[in-house]
């Protein structure tokens, strides 16, 4: 079986600022190139449009097309999840609370560090 190195967030943050959701996809594609196919990212939303979530997709289909990707209504248990931290109904098994950029960051020292245990 394979486990995935899931990561989540919150969509409506991602999608606040054309120029930071352009730099958060960028990251998320090099979290896929770090970690392979066992990469998955998942974006959860609260109360957008389905027009909102398909402008969303239409301007950033060349990457989420590239990387394993998942949009939802629902927040899911993921590996590794930013922000919302304040409801511990759904969780991972890591979890930053604070902004995405730095999220992004610290799944990536974790990845490494997995990496280089595992001797890979």
């Amino acid at each position: 079986m394979m486990r995935y190195y899931s990561i989540g967030m919150n969509l409506n943050d991602v999608i606040t600022d054309k120029d930071i959701e352009q730099v958060i996809l960028e990251n998320i594609r090099r979290c896929s190139n770090i970690v392979g196919k066992s990469f998955k990212v998942v974006f959860w939303h609260v109360n957008l449009t389905e027009q909102e979530c398909k402008d969303f997709v239409k301007r950033n289909e060349h990457l989420l097309f590239e990387v394993n990707t998942k949009i939802t209504k629902i927040k899911e248990d993921v590996w590794f999840l930013i922000g919302e931290g304040k409801g511990k109904d759904k969780a991972g098994r890591y979890r930053f609370d604070g902004d995405i950029l730095n999220g992004i960051s610290e799944y990536i020292k974790i990845i490494n560090h997995i990496k280089k245990r595992d001797g890979e």
